[in-house]
């Protein structure tokens, strides 16, 4: 690969710095399966590196043996504890997730790539690989500042459309000139890809032929299914589609299609879009309200290349799914969730909190119950497009996160979240810290995880406004103050 040649006319003067010195010896991250093939072509542009490190699953593997009977792997936090100096390089060939969690704990330029293409530089998770196709426009992100670009044309000709403005905008923004991004929340420092390349195509406003058979209170798009209804101009999804299809260079798997506008399957060319769909390489998002039940869906649901399905339920009871949806379809929303093979499709099931609807216990507790009994493993979590939660829905989100960490569901933030309540829920999901990191903290909320130990705490050091959420493990206690003692099986917060 060019960019490996590239990092090794680079890294010559680094090697011979780092060969005899171990406590600057590379730190290598990552031991995937095709790591083996690779590793003398890594030593030989950094050096033989002093341990490695990885995921947990790849920590626990090697926890009692050297990887290829050589080389130690011990966790990331032993790695800090002994290497804090030394360099950190990746071997995963994506590795997006790895630098958001390395940059964490590292300074940016201490982290390196072998063959991920990315570069640490101001952009943000949408600009350069993302398009939000719609009608006459497109947009460079979902849910940023950007305003839409008038387009027309082929789906070839506004895609070329497309490349030519977010390679200026991303230029601009490099280059400090005054951009459409400037002021947006999502635009950050970060490790993002070094070259445009469009990955992600999502249809997420309506097109012509789009419909939804429901009608909730918080929909901001109906107006355009009536518009649609009158007036059927313009490319419908399913043209647009079979247009894309017929573009070689869009036919691999390194491409995923979102379907979020409107209910895909109360759409008259549904199966024509599945069809299309079975017949590509790409990957799809699918956001739908899971009320009618089709057979190609569940087909495509099989082929293993659905990144997810997500379903807002916003509600625990029918009187509520009736008050916000205007339909009576809860029981058959629940029982095509269990006759759909979604083992494999990343289910996530949203819950968006509507002030005086569904923020009460009976209806989280209710959506929670569901989520457990449909085998669900990550929930999300949203406002009212971006209405400040109230201090009673905040104690509701804090009871709900509360829950899924102790049964290992995954918390998600929708974009739909005021700046202070997507720091709010960063917080209450962020890892366990123990109660030492918490004594004087000013934070909105910390969760401390007393599972199989037993702690105390000063209550006086726990300074400001936080809340403070504990869950309790089996064999678990905690003492406050000294003489106030909780054990496993009661709840406090």
């Amino acid at each position: 690969m060019k960019f490996i040649s590239d990092l090794f006319k680079n890294s010559q003067s680094k090697k011979e710095d780092s060969t005899n010195n171990k406590d600057m010896a590379p730190v290598y991250y990552g031991i995937p399966s095709y790591l083996p093939e690779s590793l003398d072509k890594y030593v030989a542009i950094t050096g033989e590196p002093v341990v490695f490190t990885g995921k947990d699953e790849e920590v626990e593997k090697y926890k009692n043996k050297l990887y290829l009977d050589k080389y130690e792997v011990i966790s990331l936090n032993e790695v800090l504890k002994r290497y804090p100096e030394n360099d950190i390089w990746v071997t995963y060939r994506k590795a997006n997730a790895t630098a958001k969690k390395l940059l964490k704990k590292y300074d940016p330029k201490k982290i390196h790539f072998f063959e991920a293409n990315l570069e640490y530089k101001k952009s943000c998770y949408f600009l350069g690989h993302f398009i939000d196709y719609r009608v006459d426009n497109f947009s460079p992100c979902c849910v940023g500042k950007n305003s839409a670009v008038n387009t027309s044309g082929s789906v070839a000709e506004r895609l070329a459309h497309w490349e030519k403005y977010v390679t200026k905008l991303a230029e601009d923004i490099k280059n400090g000139v005054p951009n459409a991004c400037d002021g947006c929340k999502h635009l950050k420092e970060g490790f993002f890809p070094k070259k445009i390349k469009l990955d992600y195509i999502c249809f997420a406003t309506n097109h012509p032929g789009d419909v939804c058979n429901l009608k909730c209170s918080y929909c901001f798009v109906q107006n355009r299914f009536k518009k649609f209804k009158e007036n059927s101009e313009g490319l419908t999804t399913y043209e647009t589609i079979k247009q894309l299809s017929q573009m070689p260079e869009y036919n691999n798997s390194d491409i995923t299609i979102e379907l979020s506008n409107g209910e895909l399957c109360a759409n008259k060319h549904c199966n024509e879009i599945f069809d299309i769909l079975l017949s590509m390489k790409w990957k799809a998002r699918f956001v739908t309200n899971m009320t009618i039940y089709n057979e190609k869906f569940a087909e495509f649901l099989k082929t293993g290349r659905t990144v997810n399905v997500l379903t807002s339920l916003d509600c625990g009871t029918p009187e509520t799914y009736k008050k916000i949806k205007k339909a009576d379809l809860l029981d058959k929303v629940i029982e095509n969730l269990k006759k759909y093979p979604l083992e494999n499709a990343n289910l996530r099931l949203k819950y968006i909190f509507l002030e005086g609807v569904n923020d009460n216990e009976t209806d989280v507790n209710g959506f929670y119950d569901i989520v457990k009994e449909v085998g669900c493993r990550a929930i999300s979590i949203s406002s009212d497009r971006c209405k400040p939660f109230t201090k009673k829905i905040r104690s509701l989100v804090a009871n709900l996160i509360a829950k899924a960490k102790q049964d290992g569901i995954k918390v998600l933030r929708s974009a739909y979240l005021s700046k202070q309540d997507e720091k709010y829920i960063e917080e209450l999901t962020s890892n366990d810290i123990s109660a030492e990191e918490l004594q004087g903290s000013d934070s909105v909320c910390k969760v401390i995880n007393v599972d199989g130990k037993k702690i105390s705490l000063d209550a006086n050091l726990l300074t400001g406004d936080a809340k403070y959420v504990i869950v309790m493990g089996d064999n678990s206690t905690i003492t406050i103050n000294g003489n106030i003692s909780i054990n496993s099986g009661e709840k406090t917060k």
